[in-house]
C-alpha cells in the first residue's frame, strides 16, 4: 500500500507543478499555452470578457461588433485575465495577472481606478473572479490574501490572510463569504473579514463554493463535499475515481449538484444525500474545466476537445455540440437565446442556444477585431 500512496503523492505533486507552471508561464509572457480563460458577462446589450491575449473586451451582444477594448495602462500590460468580469451600476470590475483589480466605465472602457492586490513578482496575479454586493468587491489573490475593496474608489476595507494562493471564486450568502484556497481550506468569513470557521479538505480547492439550503458544496481534487453552512460540519463526502479531479464550479437545480471533471465526465449528485445520480451523466472527449451552466433542463459546457455541448440533464442525452477552433476552458454564458463561448484560440462565439448554430464569431488576434468567416 505504501508504494500506491507514494505514487499518488508523486502524481499530485507533478500535476500541481504543471498547473502552477501554466500560471507562471502566462505571468512571464512565455509560451506556448493558454493565457487566461475568462467567462463572459452580459449587460447593457454588450458582452464583456477577457481574451486569451490579455485584453478586456466589450462586444455588441447581438452583432459581435467591437465596442472597446482595454489592454492595461501604457507599458503595463494586464498579462492574463482568468476571472469573469463583474458588472454593477455601469461599472465593470475584473482582476488581472499583473496583480491589479480594475474598475472601468462599462460603456466606454475608461479606467476609473485600480487596486494593487498582488503585484510583487514572487506572488503576482489575480485568478479569481470578483464578487460585488452593496458597493463592496470581494476577491482572492495570489499573495494569499482575500480582499474587500470599496467599489466607489478602490480603497481597501480589509483583507484576510490564508496559507496559499486563492484561485477559487467567492460565494456570498446573506452575511457570510465562502471561498477556497490552495492551502486546502474552505473559509467562511463574515462581511467584516472575521473568520467564522474553516475546513481542511485535504486537497487544493480551485472551485467556487455553491451555497443552497444552508449547505456549502465544493470540490477538492477528486472529492466532492457538502458542509453545513453555519458550522462547517461535514454533511456528506463523495469521491470520483483516483486522479479524476474536479476543476469545475458546481451548479444546482432541483436538489441536484452538477460538476464537470478532468476525466471528461459530467457528474450529478443528490444534494441531500451525496448519492451519485448515475456513475456519469455524460462523457466528453476531453477534460472539462467549465461549469455545467444550467438553463431549464439543458446544461451548457465546454471541454478541451474544442467542443461546446448542450446536454439534457434530465436523461444525459446530447442535444447538440459545436466545434470551435480551440479548447474551451471558460464556462459558457447563457443569455436568453444565446450562448457566448470564449475559446483558447483567440476566437469568441455567439451560438443559438436551441440548436448550436453559430450567430457570429470574432477573431481576437486581429486589431481591430474581425468577424470570422
Amino acid at each position: 500500500m505504501s508504494h500506491i500512496r507514494s505514487y499518488r503523492i508523486k502524481k499530485l505533486f507533478i500535476l500541481f507543478i504543471a498547473i502552477t507552471s501554466l500560471a507562471l508561464l502566462a505571468a512571464c509572457g512565455g509560451g506556448p499555452g493558454p493565457s487566461g480563460w475568462s467567462g463572459a458577462t452580459v449587460g447593457n446589450q454588450m458582452v464583456y470578457f477577457g481574451g486569451t491575449n490579455g485584453k478586456l473586451y466589450a462586444l455588441d451582444a447581438n452583432t459581435g461588433e467591437n465596442k472597446w477594448q482595454f489592454a492595461g495602462e501604457k507599458d503595463k500590460p494586464l498579462i492574463s485575465i482568468y476571472g469573469q468580469p463583474a458588472l454593477e451600476n455601469g461599472h465593470l470590475y475584473f482582476g488581472a495577472y499583473d496583480g491589479n483589480l480594475y474598475a472601468l466605465d462599462a460603456a466606454k472602457g475608461n479606467l476609473e481606478w485600480k487596486f494593487p492586490a498582488a503585484t510583487n513578482l514572487d506572488q503576482r496575479g489575480i485568478v479569481a473572479s470578483p464578487v460585488v454586493t452593496n458597493s463592496v468587491i470581494y476577491f482572492g489573490a495570489n499573495d494569499h490574501n482575500f480582499y474587500a475593496v470599496d467599489a466607489a474608489n478602490g480603497t481597501e476595507k480589509w483583507h484576510f490572510k490564508t496559507g496559499n494562493k486563492i484561485w477559487s471564486d467567492a460565494a456570498l450568502d446573506s452575511q457570510t463569504i465562502y471561498f477556497g484556497s490552495l492551502d486546502h481550506h474552505l473559509y467562511a468569513l463574515d462581511l467584516n473579514g472575521s473568520k467564522k470557521w474553516d475546513y481542511d479538505a485535504g486537497g487544493i480547492i480551485v472551485t467556487r463554493p455553491l451555497v443552497a439550503n444552508n449547505v456549502v458544496y465544493f470540490a477538492a481534487l477528486e472529492k466532492v463535499l457538502a458542509l453545513d453552512a453555519g458550522t462547517g460540519a461535514v454533511k456528506w463526502q463523495q469521491s470520483l475515481s483516483s486522479g479524476n479531479w474536479v476543476w469545475s464550479n458546481p451548479t444546482f437545480k432541483e436538489n441536484v449538484i452538477y460538476f464537470g471533471s478532468l476525466g471528461g465526465q459530467v457528474v450529478a449528485f443528490d444534494a441531500s444525500s451525496g448519492a451519485l445520480k448515475s456513475p456519469q451523466l455524460f462523457k466528453a472527449e476531453g477534460p472539462i474545466r467549465s461549469a455545467i451552466m444550467l438553463s431549464d433542463s439543458t446544461g451548457f459546457f465546454g471541454a478541451e476537445d474544442h467542443k461546446v455541448y448542450a446536454l439534457d440533464v434530465s436523461n444525459g442525452q446530447l442535444r447538440w455540440s459545436f466545434t470551435t477552433t480551440g479548447s474551451v476552458f471558460a464556462t459558457p454564458t447563457v443569455d436568453r437565446d444565446t450562448v457566448y463561448v470564449n475559446s483558447q484560440s483567440n476566437a469568441f462565439y455567439a451560438l443559438n442556444a436551441a440548436n448550436g448554430n453559430r450567430k457570429w464569431a470574432v477573431d481576437l488576434s486581429k486589431d481591430p477585431v474581425e468577424k470570422l468567416p
